[in-house]
């Protein structure tokens, strides 16, 4: 099975390379600084899903096209090379199905679980390439859950649902991206969560997952923390990067930087 976070890694120390060779050559350049803005259309899974060190092959792919705003301050130091870090909010979750041994006996039917939360992101990235068409991104990002919310399904039919603000089911999340711009705005995203999305910190008396059966325990729910796994998602970006300002004008494109 692919490893995401290899990938990304190794994606990294490359593009990181790069940038040292870029700023150097850059120091006596011009910097532009500018506010852009954009949102941004997720699909997410999830890898190394486990309860109780069990893997779980069941994991579904996840359509999160709102709400995911984010704002970047950008740092250019020249038209090849940059900086960013902003303000995100994002929609980041995960569906998967309860294993039979840890369903609720008193439900008759495939037992599905959907949960997400809204997440306030701080990236710090850097940027390569052409700045004014096409070009590679990646960075860092740390982010806050704010808002967590859980629906659970039965053969398909919705039975319950609940959502609260500043859940510790879910631990604070730290995650690495790589990305490409294309000219014209759009860009496609790769973010791979470095830590479990459920907190493992989740005391067991505060209750379970609704739905489900601890066999350890009877009489008892599945704890959160019985739980380990990393979401992955890949996104379309729009304007992310755009400075409608000059991002498109000719006269900028000559104008802003000089040419080397």
């Amino acid at each position: 099975m692919l490893d995401l976070r290899k990938v990304l890694l190794l994606s990294s120390v490359f593009l990181l390379t790069t940038i040292s060779i870029f700023a150097q050559d850059e120091k006596n350049r011009k910097t532009d600084i500018y506010v852009t803005g954009g949102l941004e259309v997720i699909l997410s899974g999830n890898t190394g899903l486990k309860i109780d060190g069990q893997e779980l092959n069941n994991g579904v792919v996840r359509f999160a096209p709102v709400f995911n705003w984010q704002s970047l301050v950008n740092f250019d130091f020249s038209p090849h090379f940059g900086l960013y870090t902003g303000l995100g909010v994002r929609n980041v979750g995960m569906i998967f199905d309860v294993p039979n041994e840890y369903k609720d006996p008193e439900l008759s039917g495939p037992v599905r679980k959907k949960v997400r939360t809204y997440n306030l992101g701080i990236p710090v990235g850097f940027k390569v390439g052409n700045l004014h068409g096409m070009f590679v991104y990646g960075g860092y990002e740390f982010e806050l859950p704010i808002q967590y919310k859980e629906k659970t399904f039965v053969s398909e039919r919705k039975i319950d649902k609940f959502s609260v603000w500043f859940s510790d089911r879910v631990d604070v999340q730290h995650s690495l991206m790589l990305g490409i711009q294309f000219p014209y705005g759009t860009n496609l995203k790769m973010k791979y969560y470095l830590n479990n999305y459920f907190s493992s910190s989740w005391d067991k008396d505060k209750g379970g997952m609704y739905g489900t059966i601890d066999p350890n325990e009877p009489g008892r729910r599945m704890s959160y923390n019985q739980m380990t796994g990393n979401v992955f998602y890949v996104s379309l970006n729009f304007s992310l990067f755009r400075n409608t300002k000059f991002y498109y004008s000719e006269y900028e494109k000559k104008h802003t930087f000089p040419e080397s």
